[in-house]
């Protein structure tokens, strides 16, 4: 049985502390010490959350430079599950390519 001055030590519980810890800007050891965390277990939160927010490499096919119609897909991104996305316009490839380049 659980003692009734544990706290809950769910998601919730884990985020918040995260985002206490980058504007400590301390180590998270020293944030760990200071708030009695478990190291190992703060860690697997900020992993779970870095791997499911971290930007993943995406296959870009890029078509020839040929005159083509105004409406033409100038590439496409090949994403997860059989989906793609077209890009039909210029600006928009730019952005991409600076973001994730």
């Amino acid at each position: 049985m659980k003692s009734p001055s544990k706290s809950i030590e769910n998601e919730a519980f884990w985020k918040q502390h995260y985002q206490s810890l980058k504007a400590s800007g301390i180590s998270r050891s020293a944030y760990c010490r200071q708030h009695n965390l478990n190291y190992d277990r703060f860690g697997y939160w900020i992993s779970k959350w870095n791997n499911s927010h971290s930007d993943k490499l995406v296959t870009i096919k890029l078509k020839p430079q040929n005159p083509t119609p105004e409406h033409s897909i100038l590439c496409t991104l090949d994403l997860k599950q059989g989906h793609a996305l077209k890009i039909h316009d210029m600006q928009t490839l730019m952005l991409i390519l600076e973001k994730y380049a």
